[in-house]
């Protein structure tokens, strides 16, 4: 009996040089096509994301609002740097008020809003809720600046400046601020005041505290939804504060969030002299500003809890009429959410 495989040549099939090279090109041509769509999904996940955390910020405010019959102060600060109202001194900021209302009742537990910040536990000065972080930047495990020491420049009513060391107590940073308003309404009649107790133009705005055995009880100024004379869904109530690339968990562009001192660390302000930055690599404006690491846009969320996309390039005076609550200037977007 023959054996016929015996008899067959056995042929061995490989890959030429030439047909792997083609499928190494066509790989790389399609990856080519593929990786912006692919980068363009996440940030559209991520951005919606970061809207989700605004929404939730504003409709924790309006809950406190509801329960206490006014937005949350943004800190306590007197109205002059001398004289009434000083029994401040670094109080939690507006965030703290309103973790009841974020499910973060544990942690608001611990916080007594007029105690010095520097007086609480280090876990609790440390703890990041999820809400108060843009995906986009980073994730809560890393916002956490450190406790150090800084020189830092002061500018004071006058307009001059000069410099101060700053002893800075670490804690948790976040990527929100609250809308304080505008440059104007300064009790020294210039740009130098706004953020004194009573002059912020915005919703959460600082506030002289109320005294009594020289320690505050309670806040004065009190900003209620009759007091936004523009309406409740043509005026930011908080948005995305602009933070240089390279400068996340830096002092003084993303202080301690919970530092009631620090007030570029959780609020902001809008309008000529502080435009929106054009994205975390625009190093020209100031450290009060509102900007995002979203592509050509920042978030805010209203005074009513919706959210609104605003274009990088808004001009300055109708950013003024977002961020400043009795304007009478109504607004119309492009984008909501």
């Amino acid at each position: 009996m023959s054996n016929c495989g015996s008899n067959r040549r056995r042929i061995a099939t490989a890959f030429t040089i030439v047909e792997l090279l083609v499928v190494v090109s066509i790989i790389g041509v399609l990856i080519a096509v593929l990786l912006p769509a692919v980068q363009s999904a996440r940030e559209a996940a991520r951005r919606l994301e970061c809207t989700n955390h605004l929404k939730n910020i504003g409709l924790a405010a309006l809950q406190h609002h509801e329960a206490l019959l006014a937005f949350p102060p943004a800190r306590l600060r007197a109205q002059y740097e001398y004289g009434g109202n000083a029994c401040e001194s670094t109080q939690p900021s507006w965030l703290v008020r309103i973790m009841p209302f974020l499910e973060e009742s544990a942690a608001a537990s611990q916080w007594d809003h007029y105690a010095s910040f520097e007086s609480h536990d280090a876990s609790l000065r440390e703890h990041v809720p999820e809400s108060f972080i843009c995906p986009a930047r980073r994730c809560a495990a890393d916002a956490v600046i450190p406790s150090a020491e800084f020189e830092s420049e002061i500018v004071y009513p006058c307009g001059c400046s000069g410099l101060e060391i700053v002893t800075l107590t670490g804690g948790a940073v976040g990527d929100y601020g609250g809308n304080h308003g505008d440059y104007t309404g300064g009790s020294y009649g210039d740009v130098y005041s706004y953020w004194r107790g009573g002059n912020g133009t915005g919703v959460i705005i600082s506030s002289r505290p109320r005294c009594e055995s020289f320690s505050p009880i309670n806040w004065i100024d009190k900003v209620r939804i009759k007091d936004i004379v523009d309406g409740v869904s043509n005026t930011a109530l908080a948005g995305e504060m602009h933070i240089p690339l390279g400068r996340l968990a830096q002092y003084p562009e993303n202080g301690p969030m919970y530092n009631g001192k620090d007030l570029p660390a959780f609020a902001r302000i809008g309008g000529p002299g502080a435009p929106l930055a054009r994205g975390g690599e625009d190093n020209s404006l100031p450290v009060i500003g509102f900007g995002s690491w979203h592509p050509g846009v920042c978030p805010f969320v209203l005074a009513d809890g919706s959210v609104q996309i605003i274009g990088n390039f808004v001009e300055t005076n109708v950013l003024r009429s977002l961020c400043r609550r009795n304007d009478e200037y109504e607004l119309t977007y492009d984008f909501h959410y």
